[in-house]
């Protein structure tokens, strides 16, 4: 790494740009370069102006089968498009739209008509840290409804906003990795984030179908409390903490589909306290 010492002349600080660097660019005495800040705070020096102007997607698609569409236009819901507009080679019908509709009911602002496939998309999202706290809270208001209502509809619409939210929280992680842009988070903080939303996505999977007296509905409840603390403070003892109920969990001999969802839970709480131990780990190298 290359080095240069800091020189001041008045209340002004300033420092030489490698020539090597400002040959490359083309800087000369009549450049302008522009100044940034990275989410770890460093300064960054740029020699063009970093626009961060969306582009709006346009496309045909040739297959119109179900499951191609959806995850077609799942790709391009989460990336950074200000809009996409998707056109069928093939009409689909209302019956197929309606299914799709279905299929897709967290994607709002997304609209079909029988030979295209439109979405007016939004990048408000800069905070995905605050996105996985909500979508815990979700979780729980899942294991008291159960507990008392197993059938009521809003159970599942709260597994459509977990699942909506963890959509949500990997485009947000998306458009700050592809922008360079100052942020709180750094982008190490996003690619754990994203590690635990895909995990408790695929908990509340699991979770709504259990049946209403399974004992693991009340064990997943007081895990989730201990792992929104864990986020919101995130320290070396909440961390040890969890990673230690979780190991009280124990292991699970698979007979039966019931075992099956048991191990299944688990191993993703497990998946979660090893991304937390990660987590811990490159805060303190980070602070070396």
């Amino acid at each position: 790494m290359e080095s240069r010492k800091i020189q001041k002349s008045g209340t002004t600080f300033y420092l030489y740009l490698p020539a090597s660097w400002c040959r490359e660019h083309k800087i000369t005495t009549d450049s302008i370069v522009y100044l940034d800040k990275s989410s770890k705070g460093d300064l960054v020096v740029q020699p063009k102006k970093n626009e961060n102007t969306l582009a709006s997607l346009k496309f045909e698609l040739n297959d119109t089968s179900k499951e191609v569409i959806n995850k077609i236009i799942i790709a391009s819901y989460i990336n950074p498009v200000k809009e996409f507009h998707i056109s069928l080679k093939q009409n689909i019908s209302p019956d197929q739209i309606l299914e799709h509709k279905k299929l897709l009911g967290g994607l709002e602002l997304v609209d079909f008509d029988e030979n295209s496939i439109n979405s007016q998309t939004s990048l408000s999202l800069s905070e995905p840290d605050s996105m996985i706290k909500a979508m815990i809270m979700k979780i729980i208001s899942i294991t008291n409804l159960m507990q008392k209502d197993p059938k009521h509809e809003l159970i599942r619409r709260y597994e459509e906003e977990v699942d909506k939210t963890n959509l949500l929280i990997h485009k947000a992680i998306i458009s700050n990795l592809m922008y360079r842009k100052e942020a709180k988070l750094r982008h190490i903080d996003l690619f754990y984030i994203g590690l635990i939303s895909r995990n408790l996505e695929q908990i509340t999977d699991v979770l709504i179908t259990l049946d209403a007296d399974d004992k693991l509905i009340t064990i997943i409840e007081p895990m989730m409390k201990l792992l929104s603390k864990v986020i919101e403070a995130q320290t070396q003892a909440g961390v040890i903490s969890f990673t230690k109920n979780v190991e009280k969990l124990g292991n699970v001999e698979v007979k039966n589909l019931e075992t099956y969802k048991k191990k299944r839970i688990y191993s993703l709480l497990g998946h979660i306290s090893e991304t937390l131990c990660d987590k811990l780990i490159t805060d303190i190298v980070d602070k070396e």
